[in-house]
């Protein structure tokens, strides 16, 4: 059985429900995001499972197959508010998935995923979350963290609901300054999520908090122009005009 980001979305709501969320309260956090988009997060939400720690590397090729499988492979059409060049990363890597094949080797120590299906997790962690120098989990980590955000910011998920999704990752890698905002800003939002539950009367200062936070992180960060703010080695660095490599 595969745990889907709309089931985690039903069975946060209905926890925040025993916790005295009405009805009412429930009814107008109600979010329909359309159905390309939805397959398009549930995606990273799945192919992210391992670089958060809550699941294997077996997750990642389901990820692929089910996503793959829903859209008929058409890759090239945007889902609704992702911006091409996002979704241009993620179809270049989905168009050289294959599934696993007799006489595939697996990768050595992280159960079922070929050689071939880690290369493209690889390509998707540091294509859209950026080689940071901090690793492939904390690459997937960022790509998690902009997944949600910009599902926030899109008015896609309420900012109480998605922010405890949001934050929490206790299993994934730890949230350093050398990884980014899309990693600190973990430690804000699960503080934020804590006063959210305990006051009642803070809530709505709260989400509007969530969502700013949200609207400046999301996908609206060129991964190469964070790597390039982070530092690059001379070798990473694009040459200039006259073939010499930028200073």
């Amino acid at each position: 059985m595969h745990v889907l980001l709309l089931d985690v979305e039903g069975r946060v709501l209905e926890q925040f429900l025993n916790e005295g969320l009405t009805f009412a309260e429930a009814d107008g956090w109600r979010r329909f995001a359309p159905v390309h988009r939805d397959l398009f997060d549930n995606f990273l939400f799945i192919a992210t499972t391992p670089a958060v720690g809550e699941g294997t590397w077996a997750r990642f090729p389901t990820a692929c197959t089910m996503y793959l499988s829903a859209v008929g492979g058409d890759l090239q059409r945007p889902p609704p508010l992702i911006p091409p060049e996002v979704a241009a990363t993620v179809a270049e890597v989905l168009s050289q998935f294959r599934r696993t094949q007799p006489g595939d080797k697996f990768v050595e120590g992280l159960g079922r995923i070929t050689e071939h299906q880690y290369q493209l997790a690889e390509q998707l962690f540091y294509g859209l979350g950026g080689d940071l120098g901090d690793g492939l989990w904390a690459a997937g980590l960022r790509v998690y963290s902009k997944m949600m955000s910009a599902r926030i910011s899109d008015g896609f998920v309420h900012p109480a609901l998605g922010g405890h999704l949001w934050h929490d990752v206790p299993a994934g890698p730890p949230h350093l300054p050398d990884s980014g905002r899309d990693v600190t800003i973990l430690d804000t939002i699960e503080a934020l999520s804590q006063t959210w539950r305990t006051s009642r009367t803070e809530r709505p200062r709260i989400e509007r908090t969530i969502l700013d936070h949200a609207h400046t992180l999301g996908w609206t960060e060129d991964p190469g122009r964070a790597l390039e703010r982070h530092g690059a080695s001379d070798a990473e660095r694009p040459p200039t005009g006259d073939g010499l490599t930028a200073l």
